[in-house]
């Protein structure tokens, strides 16, 4: 399944791995999943429909 997704690397400020880690523990979710779940939100509010995960 993995080689159907898209890998994209990041580089994050200093301190967010240690905030997106926290936040994703809170929720039980994985770091990815936690991104995921941020970037979800914010085109949500922007009003922005993304495609279905197959």
């Amino acid at each position: 399944m993995s080689k159907d997704l898209n890998k994209f690397v990041v580089r994050l400020p200093e301190g967010w791995r240690d905030t997106i880690k926290s936040e994703a523990k809170k929720s039980h979710r994985s770091m990815n999943a936690e991104i995921i779940a941020a970037i979800e939100t914010a085109m949500r509010i922007k009003g922005v429909q993304l495609e279905a995960a197959s």
